[in-house]
């Protein structure tokens, strides 16, 4: 068994010297700088591009309360989220009942992105049988290193409020 592990060590040492590279997940490797005559700057034009806008199917099922998250759009200075949300219980529910209905990144400083709620309601109320539809406004671009966002409702409260259900989307995978 120590024999497999320093064969091991040995080829990966092997492989560090000769300037091979290792690629999890399957990536592969940017092709190496060109030269060019122009007088740009050396960072590349999508170091800090938008991603395009994304479709999804992500479902979420919390008690008698269904989401539908469906797009995802990113704009100069907000993201904004195309989801529907049925209410199947026989009480009215808040999707943000303390304010508390946003975004977050992936990124090690978890940035956070508020929902700008609609002036005519802006706990998001959503009465017994009925369902919201609507691209709801989160502040903020999109942080140029994020590769994937969460959605939260309701997350400072408690898991046993029916009728302000927690709610959580999660593996927003973001292509850029």
């Amino acid at each position: 068994m120590n024999h497999l592990r320093i064969f091991t060590v040995i080829a990966l040492l092997s492989l560090g010297s000769t300037g091979c590279q290792f690629l999890p997940n399957s990536q592969t490797p940017e092709a190496p700088p060109t030269e060019s005559n122009s007088s740009t700057s050396t960072t590349p034009p999508s170091a800090n591009k938008l991603p395009p806008e994304q479709t999804y199917e992500l479902q979420v099922n919390r008690d008698q309360v269904w989401g539908m998250l469906r797009k995802v759009a990113f704009t100069e200075n907000s993201i904004v989220v195309s989801l529907e949300v049925t209410n199947g219980s026989r009480q009215a529910i808040e999707l943000s009942a303390k304010d508390d209905m946003y975004l977050q990144d992936n990124v090690y400083e978890k940035n956070r992105y508020n929902l700008s709620p609609p002036p005519n309601n802006p706990t998001l109320v959503i009465q017994p049988g009925t369902t919201l539809r609507g691209q709801f406004v989160f502040i903020g671009r999109l942080a140029p290193k994020a590769t994937e966002l969460t959605l939260y409702t309701n997350a400072s409260g408690s898991d046993y409020e029916p009728q302000r259900p927690k709610m959580r989307f999660e593996g927003i995978f973001i292509r850029r």
